[in-house]
């Protein structure tokens, strides 16, 4: 029996619980919008730490300002049951986006990237991804590391596949580099379906700098089986009991 057949031999189709999980259905609450904000600051701290020339004594000063601040908040209530972000925590869908470390604004490890759907949203549209990566990407001298693209390709294609109407995860991700993908100038993303084969959903996409191509990827997704979720849920939810 194939990956995509029944016991009888017929192609099953499954609502998925992924269905949807890009469109953003509510406004950042004022906490979130804030904490935007912060991320923001933090990723120029990163971006400052790396390059700083400050002595000493302004980088023991900076530490203690930082645990100040991490003091702070970790005397407050956690609002969440879960641990981890994004995927991990199968927290609500807007709570995913905004905690993804690919392209949420909360999350201070994504860059984050601007995503967007080119056409009416169905199966033939095209996810663009805007993305200006900085220096804590660096992989050879001035360009971004590879597993970085990696990653932002599977981001750019799990969306892509989404719009098949009956999305699941990742089995397989194949990225060839072309070029190299430089820091601090802007860099677009594009994924799109190419074919749907029952539960399998074959995705291709490519990353440019203006007009160079720096790198190209295939993926396989598989729609999850809802029984298969409902298992990560309890799961999830037994360790954060």
């Amino acid at each position: 029996m194939s990956l995509n057949e029944t016991s009888d031999g017929a192609v099953p189709q499954y609502e998925s619980a992924f269905k949807g999980f890009h469109v953003r259905t509510q406004q950042h609450s004022p906490t979130d919008a804030k904490r935007i904000e912060i991320a923001h600051e933090l990723r120029a701290a990163i971006d400052e730490l790396l390059a700083t020339s400050a002595s000493l004594e302004e980088l023991e000063e900076t530490r203690k300002m930082i645990n100040q601040a991490v003091t702070r908040l970790r005397s407050r209530p956690h609002s969440h049951e879960y641990t981890g972000p994004a995927e991990g925590s199968l927290a609500p869908m807007n709570s995913f986006l905004d905690r993804s470390p690919i392209i949420g604004g909360i999350n201070p490890l994504s860059v984050p990237m601007q995503m967007s759907i080119d056409g009416d949203g169905g199966k033939d549209s095209i996810v663009v991804g805007h993305a200006t990566f900085a220096a804590a990407y660096e992989g050879p001298p001035g360009c971004v590391h590879g597993g970085f693209i990696a990653a932002y390709f599977d981001e750019v294609l799990g969306m892509a596949q989404s719009l098949s109407g009956n999305p699941g995860m990742t089995v397989n991700l194949t990225v060839d580099y072309r070029s190299p993908t430089p820091l601090l100038k802007p860099v677009v993303f594009r994924g799109w379906v190419a074919s749907v084969d029952g539960r399998k959903i074959s995705v291709a996409g490519t990353l440019h700098h203006g007009e160079t191509l720096c790198a190209e990827a295939k993926g396989l997704f598989v729609s999850m089986r809802p029984e298969v979720f409902q298992r990560l849920l309890e799961i999830r939810q037994s360790q954060s009991g």
